[in-house]
């Protein structure tokens, strides 16, 4: 062997020194990972309720909807009433189907996702150690290697984000990689394709991270110089066995995971500028930014978020001591300067280019998350680097050198103990919730807008009750969610209950406890007051379960008794000043016209004014024009036949009848227009009208009414 080449480890076997190592990787885990490795902690602590939630609920959906009805696996329970919801999100059915066994039989999926965890940290720096053995590291450089990637700063700072935690198939895929490049076996080809496949299904980041540098990787390794022997004949079987392998692999991926995200991201006009990656790309100072226990306070000024990118203080081995010759440091240095410069976003020409060339990169928001493949070709590099440093060391030295060698790396890549909070036990609610059959979704209050708290919280809940829920988290914004969101929040109007109706949106729980969090106690008594007062023909059930409210809602009911259509001919006819009774004053009466913009009705408001007219015969008000102020309100009709017993007429907002229409794919959906509000009106036969609204501050000015009547 010529100086400052490195033999490539073809028998790697597992001996008692791996099994050491693998040993000294576990307690390292246990100890580092505190508290989450603890038997108190790891069936309920998240690190955040957030992300760690939203976990929770993609394991426990994905794996179960994917077996539960293999036709049709993107449809999860959560973000209804849109299909394919899972792909608003990374699909994580690998690691579902990792921590199945766990969740299935104790029923805690974070208990299986905090055991994923630890086995990330593990794993990772397993078979990081087996890779750079294999590239020619002597057993403690690998050791050292492991432990560079395994735990990494950026790896802790994702604990909370189970899918960039669980790092360990990024290493076993360049292992298959590198086995293939040495012996042109086809069974490591087909192996690496398939732990590619299998990080896809568990991480969309580095999935696409490994099919953008595994080629490369691939190639160079493959390159041949005349030192090499004779590669091995392959038969043509072989060549044609491999290609259908590869390519059913390779269809299967595309055709199951990555066709239904690109149909979604059609269909939805889901898309991210290239300006949100250049927000969230890295700097150049982020590789001297580190969350450990000992530099987190001196690199502080170096990081924000997704951003502590520090790769070791040993990684730097591999400058000081540069292992640059050979093919194998020349494609780790490739590999890593690539990863570096993608990792900078769009202030590199190599971002830009690989954005407009490659269609999944505009799919990833964070470029910074390219650090991690800095992180990892820079510990091979350490690993190689410390080999060769070993060989510099005198003999009787090199057991001292190892010491202080890995103390450095043990201190330098130390976090515990680690942030810890009790996630959120399902409220009892759910359990009643669980125990009801009518068919129907569930709309739980107070409703959260899509990036809050409350998004997490109602996906992982779903596991509880099993039942179709409006809110969940997506990394997507879906403007069709928050139109529904915000029909529903005006709840108990009559048109937030058609629009619960109309979607079929059954269940809603009023939670206290989330209302009081949020310092909305008096919005929650609204409610409670608001469902003690809905006509009991339109509620089912009405139960109180530890402070909680589950209303289950009679839909059949209301949906008659609510329906409202267009007329059949838009012809407005404005109320003529001589059918205003109330108000009775002068300036009132004149301010009901034909619309004239010079003429304003104005009245201060008080908790009882309103506007009476008589129609002079019964009809059936199909829809109603007010045209008024700027400022925000409702209005609310009702009506009498003899003037005697007062009725309400339900209404409906033409823009929320013409927005349900638009679901679920449309870009935009419209909203009430300022200044105008246009009623369509339930069943009724009035002559008289009374009009009045929510409460607003000031005065009140009307300066048109107009109705479409039919006798």
């Amino acid at each position: 062997m010529t100086k400052g080449s490195y033999p490539l480890m073809r028998n790697s076997g597992f001996c008692r020194p791996d099994r050491l190592v693998l040993a000294l990787y576990l307690l390292y885990t246990v100890a580092n990972v505190y508290p989450y490795s603890h038997p108190a902690f790891i069936g309920k602590a998240v690190y955040g309720w957030g992300d760690a939630l939203v976990d929770v609920w993609l394991l426990g959906t994905s794996v179960s909807q994917l077996l539960r009805d293999p036709l049709h696996p993107w449809d999860g329970p959560g973000l209804y009433p849109f299909p394919r919801t899972l792909t608003f999100n990374d699909a994580q059915w690998g690691l579902g189907l990792l921590g199945a066994p766990i969740g299935w039989t104790t029923g805690n999926w974070l208990l299986a996702r905090n055991v994923l965890l630890l086995l990330g940290f593990w794993l990772s720096a397993w078979w990081t150690y087996r890779l750079a053995h294999r590239l020619g590291a002597s057993r403690f450089g690998a050791f050292i290697a492991g432990l560079l990637y395994g735990f990494c700063s950026l790896r802790f700072h994702h604990v909370r984000i189970l899918k960039m935690a669980f790092g360990p198939l990024i290493p076993l895929f360049f292992l298959y990689l590198t086995r293939w490049s040495q012996t042109g076996r086809l069974l490591d080809l087909w192996k690496a394709a398939l732990t590619w496949a299998l990080q896809m299904v568990s991480g969309l980041y580095y999935g696409f991270f490994l099919l953008t540098l595994g080629p490369l990787y691939g190639l160079l390794m493959r390159s041949r110089s005349p030192a090499d022997p004779a590669p091995r004949v392959r038969k043509k079987w072989e060549t044609v066995l491999a290609a259908v392998g590869l390519a059913s692999i390779g269809l299967g991926v595309t055709f199951g995971l990555l066709l239904p995200y690109w149909e979604s991201r059609y269909l939805f006009g889901l898309e991210h500028d290239i300006g949100l990656n250049r927000q969230w790309a890295a700097r150049v100072t982020n590789y001297l930014a580190t969350e450990s226990r000992i530099g987190r306070e001196m690199t502080a000024r170096w990081w924000d978020w997704e951003r502590p990118l520090w790769v070791g203080v040993l990684a730097w081995a591999a400058f000081l001591v540069p292992p640059w010759a050979g093919r194998v440091p020349g494609t780790l240095w490739t590999l890593t300067t690539l990863s570096f410069l993608l990792s900078l976003g769009p202030q590199t020409p190599v971002f830009r280019v690989a954005y407009d060339v490659l269609p999944y990169f505009s799919a990833m928001r964070y470029p910074a998350r390219w650090g991690m493949m800095v992180i990892f070709f820079m510990a091979l590099l350490a690993g190689l680097g410390i080999t060769r440093l070993q060989t510099w060391c005198p003999a009787r030295f090199r057991w001292a050198l190892m010491a202080f060698l890995g103390g450095v790396a043990g201190i330098d890549l130390w976090h515990a103990p680690l942030r810890v909070e009790s996630a959120p036990t399902p409220p009892a609610v759910y359990a009643r919730l669980r125990a009801h059959r009518e068919p129907g979704a569930v709309a739980a209050f107070p409703l959260y807008s899509n990036y809050d708290i409350g998004s997490a919280l109602y996906g992982s809940w779903t596991l509880a009750h099993q039942k179709p829920t409006l809110g969940a988290y997506s990394v997507w914004p879906i403007p069709g969610a928050e139109w529904i969101r915000t029909g529903l929040a005006d709840f108990p109007s009559a048109h937030a209950l058609w629009l619960a109706a109309q979607l079929n949106v059954r269940y809603f729980v009023f939670h206290a406890g989330l209302f009081s969090r949020l310092g909305q106690d008096e919005l929650f008594r609204r409610y409670e007051q608001s469902v003690d007062q809905l006509p009991r023909a339109w509620v089912r059930h009405l139960e109180r379960v530890e402070g909680d409210i589950l209303l289950t809602l009679n839909l059949e009911q209301i949906r008659q008794d609510l329906w409202v259509a267009p007329p059949s001919s838009w012809r407005w006819a404005s109320v003529p000043p001589s059918q205003v009774q109330v108000p009775l004053e002068p300036p009132a009466r004149t301010a009901i016209t034909d619309g004239d913009p010079r003429t304003v009705w104005t009245i201060p408001y008080t908790g009882d004014w309103q506007v009476q007219i008589d129609l002079g015969r019964p009809v059936y008000v199909r829809a109603i024009r007010i045209r008024h102020d700027p400022k925000d309100k409702m209005f609310f009709l009702s009506g009498s036949a003899d003037g005697q017993d007062w009725r309400p007429i339900h209404t409906v907002p033409w823009w929320m009848w013409v927005g349900l229409r638009r679901l679920p794919y449309a870009r935009e959906y419209p909203s009430d227009r300022p200044g105008q509000a246009v009623l369509l009106c339930a069943r009724n036969w009035v002559r008289y009208l009374r009009i009045t609204s929510t409460r607003v501050a000031g005065h009140i000015a009307i300066r048109d009414i107009q109705l479409i009547g039919e006798p």
